[in-house]
């Protein structure tokens, strides 16, 4: 009798688990307005990124003895 190596039956259970979750979110009406809502949050956070602050790369320039 073959036996199965642990990590192949993790691999198989998180391969059928993704496939099944893709499932869920594309066949069930909740799962698309799901999808959509993360589509539009992730759109907006793109055009008004609030939390992202200037970083001058001469900041990293070693030649620069002020900057360091």
């Amino acid at each position: 009798m073959q036996t199965t190596p642990l990590h192949r039956f993790y691999q198989v259970s998180g391969i059928i688990a993704a496939i099944l979750l893709a499932l869920l979110f594309v066949g069930t009406a909740t799962g698309r307005t799901t999808l959509t809502w993360i589509y539009l949050q992730s759109t907006e956070n793109m055009t008004n990124p609030t939390h992202i602050h200037k970083f001058f790369l001469d900041r990293l320039d070693p030649t620069c003895p002020q900057c360091m």
